[in-house]
């Protein structure tokens, strides 16, 4: 007998020719809360699924642990804190039998339900325990990330499957994946080229299936990015500047001999409009077509790069930059974009780029934007060379992202949660200040929508290991759980939770409280501690 969610699955299958093949974009798009499972008295800080799914444990500020099968309460764990529980794991080869919990009372218990009042094993740390990894192949061994009482704060840690690698994320932008057989020094530092040490905070990090890849959620406006672990894959932007600015140009691109003139004036008008960020989504999903006309396709680039500059969020100047390369690689004679790289680099005060650039302009685009030029120029003499300069050369030893995703807001809490969804880890879902749960679709980079998942703040994002469906949690009492709903129509009175306009509702968010971030970082509710430190 099929279950709900197989029948939903049997739905979305398309294809005669492709009958093992699921829509997950149908299914993505057709997201809904199905089940709110209630027991908690307190912020429900963590999530773990079992290994198969089945069980799902909850830890909360009540100091429970709950364990729940198919929506219902099972097992109920006085886990023996004196703080809040941040952290739950079901420990390997135990049959689910054995968990281990760590809490902000610098406690880190082993818990056995087969014996009489859990038969605790006890282990006291130097800090708060915000995060519990274990590791399948060695049932006996876990790690525990803690808030050190000295020097940097806040860690995370996420374990490969590879079983000697451990990625490890501070109170600070860097993130180390490590050796853990040695760890006086890291294997790869993952950091955005343009970002300072102590530009952003790492709340959760998380390796994909197959162990290539790491998302980061960085705090303090610092986004989303996935990291590549393997060094055949680094994105090395400058290094491929060099390349791209060598070269004898081409042609000038003309908008009279563009195709497509109906999607441009799209694009046009929402940049007229200031919906920046609806602008980079739309250029996403055009660039993602990958259309044969190879001026169009750098023009799509350096269109997203520009309302990347005009939008000026944080990051969103490196990130033009990156377009406008990759713009420039596919079309030499693309004048726009190498305008807005001088424009960037002298925004990020870089001015031997900056320089190198107005150069290679002058040489390809000799009659072009004359004036405009010569005032750029004279911007860049006044930058001064000094130590402090952004160098966004490729360090060794360091790895840049390959993809960035903005939109949510984390500020007040250290630890939410960003972690690969679907088949392929084509998706990322996370959880906002502004209590929604977001999801990217990484094939297009574009955002698949936002869900109204609390009522306050979504901490946590906890994708089912087998089945398509989430559970989250954050400061309200209870667990949501999202799996497709295919036939909405046939439920009477159903209220979607999904935002019809993501950018609006974004857009009206940060109006109202993007201001008051540094006020509302001291935000705590009845002085839960799930707050930064």
């Amino acid at each position: 007998m099929l279950t709900a969610l197989e029948k939903r699955y049997e739905k979305a299958r398309f294809g005669s020719l492709f009958p093992d093949i699921i829509d997950e974009n149908m299914l993505i798009d057709s997201f809904e809360c199905c089940d709110t499972l209630e027991g908690h008295t307190g912020c429900v800080n963590t999530l773990r699924w079992n290994r198969n799914g089945q069980l799902l444990a909850s830890g909360s500020d009540d100091r429970h642990v709950k364990i729940w099968r198919a929506g219902l309460e099972v097992e109920s764990l006085a886990t023996g804190h004196v703080g809040n529980v941040f952290a739950v794991e079901f420990l390997p080869g135990s049959s689910d039998r054995k968990l281990v919990t760590g809490a902000a009372d610098h406690i880190v218990f082993l818990h056995d339900l087969e014996v009489k009042n859990g038969g605790k094993r006890r282990w006291e740390l130097e800090g708060r325990v915000k995060r519990l990894c274990t590791l399948e192949q060695e049932s006996t061994l876990w790690w525990a990330a803690v808030e050190a009482v000295e020097g940097v704060q806040c860690i995370r840690a996420g374990q490969h499957v590879v079983s000697y690698a451990i990625v490890v994320g501070f109170d600070e932008t860097p993130v180390r994946l490590y050796d853990r057989r040695n760890f006086s020094n890291p294997l790869l530092v993952l950091n955005p080229l343009d970002a300072d040490a102590d530009t952003f905070q790492t709340t959760h990090v998380a390796f994909n299936k197959t162990g290539t890849e790491v998302v980061v959620n960085q705090g303090n406006s610092g986004g989303i990015c996935v990291f590549p672990i393997d060094s055949y894959d680094a994105p090395r932007t400058m290094e491929r500047l060099n390349d791209v600015l060598g070269g004898d140009g081409e042609p000038t691109i003309s908008s009279n001999n563009l195709p497509y003139p109906d999607l441009r004036e799209a694009g046009h008008m929402m940049l007229k409009e200031k919906k920046f960020s609806k602008a980079v989504d739309y250029y996403s999903e055009l660039i993602s077509r990958n259309y044969k006309d190879r001026a169009f396709r750098s023009v799509c680039y350096s269109n997203r790069a520009t309302a990347l500059l005009v939008r000026r969020q944080r990051g969103d100047t490196y990130a033009c930059i990156r377009d406008c390369v990759k713009a420039l690689e596919i079309h030499q004679g693309n004048s726009k974009a190498l305008f807005r790289l001088i424009k960037s680099f002298t925004s990020l005060e870089t001015p031997e780029y900056a320089k190198t650039c107005v150069e290679v302009f002058r040489k390809w685009y000799p009659n072009r934007e004359t004036e405009a030029i010569d005032n750029m120029e004279k911007d860049v003499v006044m930058l001064k060379e000094n130590e402090d300069q952004n160098n966004l050369a490729s360090k060794p030893g360091y790895m840049d992202y390959t993809q960035r995703f903005v939109g949510t807001s984390n500020c007040q809490t250290d630890i939410k949660e960003a972690n690969f969804f679907g088949s392929r880890d084509q998706y990322i879902v996370a959880g906002s200040d502004c209590g929604h749960m977001f999801v990217w679709n990484r094939d297009t980079s574009r955002l698949q929508g936002i869900w109204k998942a609390d009522d306050h703040i979504l901490n946590i994002v906890q994708p089912h290991p087998e089945a398509f469906l989430i559970a989250t949690s954050g400061i309200d009492d209870d667990v949501l759980i999202w799996e497709p709903v295919l036939e909405k129509e046939e439920v009477e009175g159903f209220i979607t939770r999904r935002h019809a306009d993501p950018f609006e509702f974004i857009k009206n968010y940060k109006e109202t409280y993007g201001v008051r971030h540094q006020t509302l970082r001291q935000f705590q509710r009845h002085g839960q501690q799930c707050v930064q430190s």
